[in-house]
């Protein structure tokens, strides 16, 4: 397995710390001049307007927004990814969101944009896109970093990859293990603070001096810019220190909680703060580490949403060559990390095909998604297989929809865990016959006449921060997430303002 490592990716961390504070002065700028001229000049800053709208009639949280240089250039022919920023709102009321430009086709040159939005219930929003088309050095700044991508030799991996949520490793022989990340616990309080919660979204109010000392006493520090969300009516909510960049989850427990060693606990409603242990893949490097859990076996082809080829005559996978392929990083961003591995010459049946698979990452999501490529397409009596762990609660599938998902607990048998994959409606899908007994469920794929093929796959593990307690909650949350994918939002160039 050959990896990719330069100098300049050394060099260009040491320029992006001497250029912090020329980035933040210039994104500063096109921020709050927006409707003025640029200091030394009578430019005034570049803005591409759009609006966002969410056709459903569900909230949707940090959905990843795609915008190519080229969808750009059509509209500002002078539009550049040097200096830039996104904000959503209108003047003089903008808010910032933090955004990222990567070069997914590695000729050097960025070529994407992309950002997180939440949405509510039918909800459009007006984003714009300020930029300076003057500026000539490229500056870039991760702000409350979310995802990583690395490479870990020590792991017998080709690379590795996280959200703040949950990380994967990918081995060479094309399987992926997925690993939950233990939430870290901090203290417990009274559930008396539960109305405060309940309106701090509603009203914007600042928390009060009591339910603030709770977290003092506990030596955590909030600033003044503290803002509430509900994220499950009376029972859990996201308490945003924006200032110090921290988020910290309040969940109210209920009857008993059992621990790691098999203790059961009576909680009696009390709520109990916690906190994701955020980025952690070197986690991974001590072999006897607790904040990391692997989610599927160690062992075996596939893993959770890995490929390998599919011998339709033999009706058996083959595992891709440990020879021969490299992996590249395209991005190691603050909201998305991706992952590129390349085999330019697999033998098929005789025949030489290139495969390219890209793997995307998103901050503040539990999923993943996987590009499939194979020049010149498959050759007759191949496809495609993915899959996912067969869980001991058992599985089901909905082929209309595109999602096979599987219920039960980790393998260490203490905490809740879902894991689903989600293809597009309609795939060209081959059946397969699954066995009760077997540890994978098995997905054939077949990439269409272009060779390609697209889908994700999500894991929600009970001792993390995004944990779902029942296969219930969990089938809804899939249902929607479902949805949500094969709806995304429509967005709209707008005209420019005059001025």
């Amino acid at each position: 397995m050959e990896t990719i490592h330069t100098e300049e990716n050394i060099q260009a961390g040491v320029v992006r710390t001497v250029l912090t504070i020329c980035l933040l002065l210039t994104l500063g700028s096109l921020l709050m001049l927006s409707a003025c001229t640029m200091p030394g000049g009578n430019q005034k800053v570049s803005k591409i307007r759009l609006s966002i709208q969410n056709t459903l009639p569900i909230k949707r949280e940090n959905v990843p927004i795609i915008l190519t240089g080229y969808q750009l250039r059509k509209v500002n022919p002078d539009f550049s990814f040097k200096a830039y920023s996104v904000v959503a709102g209108k003047a003089p009321r903008e808010v910032m969101i933090p955004a990222q430009a990567d070069d997914l086709d590695y000729d050097g040159e960025r070529d994407q944009l992309c950002f997180l939005i939440d949405l509510g219930p039918e909800e459009t929003k007006e984003v714009s896109i300020l930029y300076d088309p003057t500026v000539k050095a490229t500056l870039t700044l991760d702000i409350n970093k979310q995802t990583r991508a690395a490479i870990f030799p020590e792991l017998d991996a080709v690379a590795a990859m996280e959200s703040n949520l949950i990380a994967y490793l990918l081995k060479p022989n094309g399987a992926f293990t997925a690993y939950g990340k233990k939430r870290a616990e901090y203290f417990s309080m009274d559930a008396m603070f539960q109305p405060e919660l309940d309106q701090a979204e509603l009203d914007r109010m600042p928390l009060s001096p009591e339910l603030r000392q709770h977290f003092e006493s506990n030596d955590i520090s909030l600033s003044q810019q503290v803002q509430i969300e509900i994220q499950k009516p009376e029972q859990q909510w996201v308490v945003r220190d924006l200032e110090n960049q921290e988020t910290y989850f309040i969940r109210k427990s209920s009857g008993s909680e059992v621990s790691d060693l098999g203790q059961e606990t009576q909680m009696d409603g009390e709520l109990k703060v916690v906190k994701s242990i955020g980025l952690s893949l070197n986690a991974l490097l001590n072999p006897e580490t607790t904040e990391m859990v692997a989610l599927n076996s160690l062992e075996g082809l596939i893993g959770c949403g890995g490929i390998a080829l599919w011998d339709k005559e033999k009706a058996e996978m083959m595992p891709l060559p440990a020879e021969g392929n490299y992996v590249r990083i395209l991005a190691d961003g603050s909201i998305r990390s991706v992952v590129q591995r390349i085999v330019p010459e697999w033998n098929i049946g005789g025949e030489t095909r290139r495969l390219t698979s890209t793997t995307f990452i998103y901050g503040e999501n539990p999923w993943i998604e996987h590009h499939i490529h194979i020049d010149g397409s498959l050759p007759t009596g191949y496809a495609i297989a993915t899959g996912i762990p067969h869980l001991e609660g058992g599985y089901k599938e909905d082929k209309e929809q595109g999602w096979i998902w599987s219920w039960g607990t980790d393998p260490r048998g203490i905490d809740t865990l879902g894991i689903a994959l989600i293809a597009p409606a309609g795939r060209d899908t081959d059946e397969t016959s699954r066995s009760e007994k077997a540890d994978l469920l098995p997905v054939i794929l077949t990439p269409d006449a272009d060779g390609r093929l697209n889908y994700r796959t999500l894991a929600i593990w009970g001792g993390g921060i995004d944990g779902i307690e029942t296969e219930t909650a969990f089938a809804e949350h899939l249902q929607r997430t479902t949805t949500a994918l094969n709806t995304p939002p429509r967005i709209k160039f707008l005209p420019k303002e005059e001025e």
